[in-house]
């Protein structure tokens, strides 16, 4: 016998292969996965953040500071005397995350003093905001006041990225309007003391590329990272802008210290949640800064792989399994599977922890999923089937033609229609067997079969072997002379076969006789499903008893049409 061309299988495979890869760049690039794939990060994330830096120092405009300089907003003297006080203790610089984008109109010799005290200091950049100027409109910068532009050592946006179940777990370390030229205020701070480097060395997704140039309105943003929040997300040192201005708090906490001043008052400004948290953990924009400093400070920005990356990884890891269920111990379709959704969750933390790349795996994970139950889904059938069937010849076995009986005969009984039973069994199989071996009988048993299923190929027509020699065929709205002819044309297609079925020996092969068996239930019948089969094996015995060549007796519309079929 030929071995069967691997052709076919292989063409399964790639076209499986396609198909999960096109589906897992869908579920990829249409984002539906986003709100998992944040759950995931937010828990792998907690083991990759590093620890907060010491040199950082978080100032904080607080219950206390409002307690004792009274009412927000301060005079600008004020927040002059703070820059002095920082200055005085030597820190590497201050990002002052408060918005002055307006002129003090009844002091303007705060004003003054406050941009001579950032000159002096030398060390502190300011924040720049976008605002909209109406609702989904055009929006403007809001940046500081010429005076102190100009004496500022650099300015830097101040926008806190804040996903849609409100937590802050990226930032763009540039953006701006119409073009991404303001670094974010924790970088401009950063390169104080680093040496200023292109854009094109900045970690981060790439969102803006060559081509037609946005909107002049537009708020750009690009080089999106991931912060790495420290375990707990405030874990910075913190004190109280009062204590600096008055001189509480030794210069030596201070000195060599970058510094981040911001409000942390509750209520007085922006909260946002941070990943791997509980929503009741909160921060403020001031920690938000620091912590994005102590990612830059310690080179850990997380850069969200690119979408063209992403699927082609993705794609990679749903089409693996097809290949590898050829390799010994893995033939299995859900072995691969299996072994590929742990190698995508497990590239995903290596990527993370070592690499500094965040790569989901959930679409991938997802496709594979929906692959494994296919196959369970493909395998439950089939295990309901081969219940159902007889393994030797592929018909409805015992218990399926039982169920079939019942529900044709309950059919029957509400509309009415006719349901003919025929009961079939091949004379001297056991001679057959004995003679010529069980090859022989199976031959028999298979060429009957096929002669059978092609005489039943209504979708509702069933055609089982019940044990041995014995077979069925059940047949809903059918009559009795429909069922006898039915019955004759299988003798006359058995005979056409040939005098013997293939396998047999000429020679030595006794007589291929087969029994037919009819019953016919008709409306008004009350009988039961082993009342029926009763009747129509009685009428296989009569048929049997008789004995004759292509013999019917009709004894009443109620009662079994018997005929006996012989073939040789």
């Amino acid at each position: 016998m030929s071995t069967p061309s691997p052709a076919p299988k292989l063409k399964n495979r790639l076209l499986t292969a396609v198909g999960a890869a096109a589906l897992v760049a869908l579920v990829a690039l249409s984002g539906i996965t986003g709100r998992i794939d944040a759950a995931v990060y937010d828990m792998l994330a907690r083991g990759a953040a590093p620890a907060a830096d010491g040199r950082i120092v978080v100032v904080d405009i607080d219950q206390k500071s409002l307690a004792e300089l009274g009412r927000w907003p301060w005079s600008r003297r004020t927040h002059a005397q703070l820059i002095d006080r920082l200055d005085q203790a030597q820190v590497k610089g201050v990002a002052f995350n408060v918005l002055l984008s307006e002129p003090a109109l009844f002091d303007p010799e705060g004003d003054a003093l406050l941009a001579r005290a950032l000159a002096r200091n030398g060390r502190v950049v300011l924040p720049v905001l976008a605002e909209p100027v109406q609702m989904n409109g055009a929006s403007v910068e809001l940046m500081p006041i010429p005076e102190f532009a100009a004496s500022a050592a650099a300015l830097g946006h101040a926008e806190m990225m804040v996903d849609d179940d409100g937590v802050a777990r990226s930032v763009f370390l540039r953006a701006g309007l119409g073009s991404p030229h303001w670094p974010a205020l924790a970088l401009s701070l950063f390169r104080l003391e680093a040496p200023a480097r292109d854009n094109a060395d900045l970690p981060g997704r790439r969102l803006v590329a060559g081509g037609e140039p946005p909107s002049p309105y537009q708020w750009v943003r690009d080089h999106q990272v991931l912060i790495p929040y420290p375990d707990p997300p405030n874990a910075f040192r913190h004190v109280s802008y009062t204590d600096v201005l008055n001189q509480r708090i030794p210069a030596s906490m201070l000195r060599g210290h970058w510094v981040v001043v911001g409000m942390n008052a509750v209520g007085m400004g922006p909260e946002v949640k941070v990943p791997g948290h509980a929503a009741s953990s909160t921060i403020s924009g001031a920690d938000y800064q620091a912590a994005m400093l102590n990612m830059l400070v310690k080179d850990a920005s997380i850069t969200p792989m690119p979408d063209g990356w992403l699927v082609l990884l993705s794609m990679l890891i749903v089409a693996l399994p097809l290949v590898l269920c050829g390799v010994r111990g893995l033939h299995r379709i859900w072995r691969p599977v299996a072994l590929m959704m742990v190698v995508a969750g497990v590239l995903s933390v290596m990527l993370l922890r070592f690499a500094h790349l965040w790569f989901t795996p959930v679409p991938a994970v997802i496709v594979l999923a929906l692959g494994a139950l296919l196959w369970l889904y493909r395998l439950l059938r089939r295990t309901q089937r081969q219940a159902q069937s007889d393994s030797l010849t592929g018909l409805a076995n015992r218990s399926r033609f039982d169920t079939a009986l019942d529900q044709e005969l309950r059919a029957a009984r509400r509309t009415g229609q006719p349901l003919s039973l025929l009961v079939l069994d091949i004379d001297h199989f056991k001679q057959l067997n004995d003679s010529q071996g069980h090859a022989a009988g199976d031959a028999a048993l298979k060429a009957l079969a096929r002669v059978l299923r092609s005489r039943a190929r209504r979708p509702r027509d069933l055609v089982a072997r019940l044990g041995g020699d014995e077979f069925a065929v059940l047949l809903p709205e059918t009559t009795a002379q429909a069922a006898a002819t039915i019955a004759t044309t299988i003798h006359v297609d058995l005979a056409n076969i040939g005098a013997r079925p293939h396998g047999i020996s000429a020679s030595a092969a006794p007589p291929f006789t087969t029994s037919i068996g009819i019953h016919t239930h008709l409306a008004g019948d009350d009988l039961g499903p082993e009342d029926v089969f009763d009747r129509a094996d009685a009428a296989l015995y009569r048929a049997k008893q008789a004995g004759r060549n292509r013999s019917f007796s009709h004894t009443g519309d109620q009662e079994p049409i018997s005929a006996s079929l012989t073939r040789g």
